[in-house]
């Protein structure tokens, strides 16, 4: 008899935890579940990773002579520097790409579209603190430089500070309703804090996209209104040239890496951001923090193994 009210003590107690999960949390759930993991993979657009434009490398070289030169005030030399530093993370070189942006400042210090390059790349390397004075001095320079509260609220969510991310991504937002990656990162923000709103907000935000831009696509995969072969499809459509298809695949592959990664697919995951990595779209956000997102899994397992390793207890 104990072992039957055992049971249906279980049994109450799951019904009434099943009770407690919204209905949106449900399905998104169910939709995980149901996925063939084993195939999650398949049919997937590779990129071939699009080699540094000769007009590119034949600006850095110009950009070099110039910025030698000793006629040019500080000014111009800070000028020179920063769109060096653009150039160079075009390529992917961001070390030089950083140094340069340090160095524009040091000429220029109200400059402040170079602070905002170097709270990105703070940002890139963990380094949270000296990330949120760049994005402050930026703001205090020019307080409707909105791609800093887009940057500053990135940094304090990958820092774990989703709650205060949340004003820099919702301003950033509202300054444009109808784009769908500033959708997608407020309720990338929201679900840390609270998963069931950021539904909410995703599905009403949805019905404001009426640009019919590509990257409704991604969203409408989200709402789970198209599946992830109808985005992978969608990818081509309209497509010119390699150097949009690869846009595309690292905006696709990024948020789909997200997606999984949201719900505990982290192997998933990592292939997404690897594929987001192999465009070799540089400049792109989704390139950037493809690289973070590894970084974040790898942590993760890190502390997972050593967990693993304790000694037992007594």
């Amino acid at each position: 008899m104990r072992c039957i009210q055992c049971l249906l003590l279980i049994v109450i107690l799951t019904l009434s935890g099943c009770s407690l999960l919204s209905s949106d949390q449900a399905n998104l759930a169910q939709r995980i579940d149901a996925l063939d993991t084993s195939n999650s993979m398949a049919n997937l657009i590779i990129p071939e990773p699009v080699e540094a434009s000769g007009r590119a490398q034949q600006a850095l070289a110009k950009f070099n002579m110039i910025v030698m030169s000793p006629e040019l005030s500080d000014d111009e030399r800070a000028q020179f520097l920063f769109r060096r530093g653009l150039l160079f993370d075009s390529v992917g070189l961001s070390s030089l790409a950083f140094y340069d942006f340090q160095q524009s400042v040091r000429f220029d210090p109200r400059l402040h579209e170079a602070y905002n390059s170097i709270g990105i790349h703070h940002t890139v390397r963990k380094e949270y603190i000296e990330a949120y004075e760049a994005f402050d001095a930026v703001l205090e320079m020019d307080e409707n430089y909105e791609f800093t509260y887009l940057n500053r609220g990135v940094a304090l969510y990958y820092a774990g500070r989703s709650d205060l991310a949340l004003p820099d991504i919702q301003r950033y937002y509202d300054n444009d309703p109808q784009d769908a990656y500033r959708l997608l990162w407020l309720y990338l923000v929201q679900f840390e804090v609270n998963p069931d709103t950021a539904m909410t907000l995703l599905k009403k935000g949805e019905v404001q996209l009426t640009s019919n831009q590509w990257s409704d696509n991604i969203v409408a995969f989200y709402t789970g209104k198209i599946s992830q072969q109808s985005l992978l499809n969608s990818i081509i459509v309209g497509v010119d040239t390699r150097n949009q298809m690869n846009e595309r695949l690292c905006e696709a592959y990024f948020y789909l890496g997200k997606y999984f990664r949201q719900f505990g697919k982290d192997k998933i995951a990592t292939n997404f951001f690897k594929l987001a990595l192999s465009t070799n779209v540089y400049e792109f956000v989704e390139h950037r923090f493809s690289r973070v997102e590894l970084a974040l899994i790898r942590d993760k397992n890190v502390q997972v193994d050593a967990t693993n390793r304790l000694p037992d207890s007594e």
